[in-house]
């Protein structure tokens, strides 16, 4: 009996000894986890560092904004432009150089300065032309604060001691811009002249851009603002507005001028890249006692006048006048003056709109249509023997246009 309690005893206490060791030998082990992952997390925060520190450019010490709109150019020919500051100093990184970019004007975004320089976050100068809400000047990445340098885009700009009288020729070749193209990093269009060629509008300033051409700022009447045009004798006519009818036309004591207007519904309220669509064409007819036309003085979707002159219902001359109201054309061929007579730039056609004049028998309730041939779509003054008038502007269903709400 003895012997066998001495024998369970040191079972037991064998058993006791076994379990404080397996206890022990799973600490170990949960121990030897926890120190492995320790370490891994260690390694990971030594290659994140080294990641930075492996930059091209150095460590960063500061980034600061900049004015887009301080003009810049490059300063030479090696110039590259990095996608990112990983980038900066690979190959595979260059987006652009100096070749693809010769001539463009830029600005800063931001001045990055690192350990081995200053470098900028560049964009390039854009413009919207009518779609002046849709985009934005191309990002052109990263570049040496050594590789560009200042562009003074504005020579000079002033402002009038007394603002200056002027009146629309051509609403066709210039339009009105937030500022001059390319001299920010932005521009757009911000209003056209279709409803101004009836307005007396006042230059308040002028400038200067580093390629020589004037732009002036211009305003109504009323004062209120509109912004920059080319300053160009195409597009302005310098001094107080004259109505066409009472300059080009003479009426006599016996006769009666009767003006007529087309309605800004009919124009269709459009706005064409290349045309005028929503100037409101208008027509001047001097009736005699008989209460015939005598004559009549179009002005046709582009702003030129056309007078045909009228004896017993039959045209007998016609003269075309150019945008700045002085005599282009005249003619009294008696064949032309029967069927149709076309004023055109032969020389210029494409580019500038041609008027075709189209005569009726006196049978015809018709006395004589005029149209403006034009690029984004077409004008017609269509004037009865009666002495009413049908004004149409048609084909803005085949070309590309904007809506004259956004630039009025």
């Amino acid at each position: 009996m003895k012997n066998k309690k001495i024998l369970v005893c040191a079972l037991i206490l064998a058993g006791f000894i076994a379990g404080c060791s397996g206890d022990n030998g799973r600490k170990a082990a949960g121990s030897s986890e926890s120190v492995a992952t320790t370490s891994s997390k260690i390694t990971d925060t030594k290659n994140s560092s080294s990641v930075k520190k492996s930059l091209a450019i150095g460590k960063i010490v500061s980034i600061q904004k900049s004015d887009p709109n301080v003009a810049y150019k490059m300063s030479n020919k090696r110039v590259k432009f990095y996608h990112s500051l990983k980038d900066v100093g690979t190959k595979h990184g260059i987006i652009s150089d100096y070749q693809e970019e010769k001539g463009e004007i830029f600005g800063i975004k931001q001045m990055i300065t690192a350990g081995k320089g200053v470098y900028y976050h560049m964009i390039e100068f854009g413009t919207g032309g009518f779609e002046k809400n849709s985009d934005e000047p191309d990002d052109m990445g990263y570049v040496k604060a050594s590789d560009v340098t200042r562009l003074a885009v504005i020579k000079s700009e002033w402002t009038y001691t007394k603002k200056k009288a002027y009146y629309i020729a051509d609403p066709n070749s210039h339009r009105i811009w937030n500022r001059p193209v390319y001299t920010m990093s932005y521009t757009y269009i911000t209003h056209v002249f279709d409803r101004l060629t009836t307005q007396q509008l006042y230059a308040t300033k002028e400038l200067i851009t580093h390629k020589n051409k004037h732009y002036v700022f211009l305003e109504t009447a009323k004062g209120r603002k509109l912004g920059w045009v080319f300053k160009a004798r195409h597009t302005l006519i310098a001094g107080k507005y004259q109505d066409p009818g009472k300059q080009l036309l003479t009426v006599k004591k016996h006769e009666k001028l009767v003006t007529k207007v087309q309605s800004k519904k009919s124009t269709g309220n459009r706005v064409g890249v290349n045309d005028s669509l929503s100037l409101r064409q208008r027509a001047y007819l001097v009736m005699g006692k008989n209460k015939m036309v005598s004559r009549v003085l179009v002005i046709s979707m582009d702003n030129r006048p056309t007078k045909i002159y009228f004896r017993n219902g039959h045209a007998v001359k016609i003269k075309t006048y150019t945008y700045r109201r002085k005599l282009w054309k005249s003619s009294t061929n008696k064949r032309k003056l029967r069927t149709k007579y076309v004023a055109e730039h032969a020389d210029n056609y494409l580019s500038v709109d041609s008027i075709h004049s189209r005569f009726y028998s006196t049978s015809n309730k018709k006395l004589v249509r005029v149209n403006t041939v034009a690029f984004d779509g077409y004008g017609s003054v269509i004037i009865y023997r009666n002495g009413k008038v049908k004004f149409i502007t048609g084909g803005l269903k085949e070309t590309y246009n904007y809506p004259y709400a956004n630039f009025k």
